[in-house]
């Protein structure tokens, strides 16, 4: 796909949808000038950007999203405000709320993808969704798992001795404890709560498209997740690294984790990516 318009089933063949549309500008946002690079602080765009991993891949990669979206309209020389300000304008054009209600009328496609994906079919459930990812979220899993590896050794434990009795697990657990051990030291302390608050994100898009939540509404929703994402992380790339294990780790390591780590890497590089200029703290 190398439009500039997202389809609500081409991001995931599991569970996440992508979302588009043109956004307004934050009413809490800014540049901050220094001498080399310039710093973008916008509230408003903020929590989008803990999701871009799948705006990105929506838009048909960084490269679209950078030399047809951004590029063209970006203006002076990268690390001065005047480029700063000029894709801070156009980040916010493409991934503030990216999923147009207007581009699905009704809801009709956006509330099938998340009663298919997520058995969401109300407002109730949405919330009920968002409030799972938000304080539990597979972290939940995933830090029960770890616990049990480190009461048995942690990096050294051998999984196949763990009495799963005892720890009321099925066999399947075992793939999740392996996963653990072979990324043990990977992991930030915040597990992989990346991964759930990029779900969250992409889901309020969905959930506000399907006509579940207002525009009000989502961006409340949305306040709590950038609370969450700055007291748990200090760079994006300890955040979306976490993304990426959590990815693989509720696929048990067979996904397509291969082209997000790709699509990862691309968006983070560059004079035209955003995540250069605004802090994820």
């Amino acid at each position: 796909m190398t439009g500039k318009k997202l389809v609500t089933l081409i991001l995931l063949s599991a569970s996440i949808a992508a979302c588009n549309s043109s956004g307004k500008k934050g009413t809490q946002q800014g540049i901050d000038s220094t001498k080399e690079v310039t710093a973008i602080r916008d509230n408003e765009l903020y929590p989008f950007m803990l999701a871009g991993v799948y705006f990105f891949h929506g838009y048909g990669g960084a490269d679209n999203v950078f030399n047809s979206m951004i590029r063209p309209v970006a203006q002076g020389t990268p690390g001065t405000a005047v480029f700063t300000k000029s894709i801070q304008k156009a980040y916010s054009q493409y991934f503030i709320f990216p999923f147009k209600p207007q581009d699905d009328p009704g809801g009709a496609d956006a509330k099938s993808t998340l009663s298919k994906y997520w058995e969401v079919n109300s407002k109730a459930d949405l919330e009920t969704d968002l409030n799972w990812l938000l304080d539990e979220g597979h972290q939940t899993q995933y830090a029960f798992l770890r616990k049990i590896l480190d009461e048995n050794g942690g990096a050294n434990a051998d999984v196949e001795k763990i009495d799963l009795k005892k720890y009321d697990l099925d066999k399947a657990s075992v793939l999740g404890l392996a996963f653990i051990k072979a990324n043990y030291s990977d992991f930030s302390k915040a597990g992989i709560k990346a991964w759930d608050y990029a779900r969250y994100v992409n889901n309020i898009c969905i959930g506000y498209q399907a006509g579940y939540l207002t525009r009000d509404e989502a961006t409340a929703w949305l306040k709590k997740v950038s609370l969450a994402a700055q007291q748990n992380y200090t760079s994006w790339q300890a955040y979306y690294k976490d993304f990426l294990l959590g990815r693989a780790f509720w696929g048990g390591g067979e996904t397509d984790t291969p082209q997000y780590a790709k699509d990862v890497a691309d968006m983070m590089t560059g004079d035209y990516s955003i995540y250069k200029y605004m802090s994820i703290n």
